[in-house]
């Protein structure tokens, strides 16, 4: 998979993350909302 990076106020590529709940959270689902992502790593 290619890297790409999005900026502040641009559109997100469309993508599909797996949830806590075993659902799933599609970035095309939320277009137009704001989003914060929080990833964090113990590495």
């Amino acid at each position: 998979m290619a890297a790409t990076t999005t900026g502040v106020g641009q559109t997100l590529p469309d993508l599909t993350l797996p949830r806590l709940d075993g659902g799933e959270l599609r970035f095309a689902d939320r277009r137009g909302k704001r989003l914060l992502l929080f990833m964090w790593g113990s590495w």
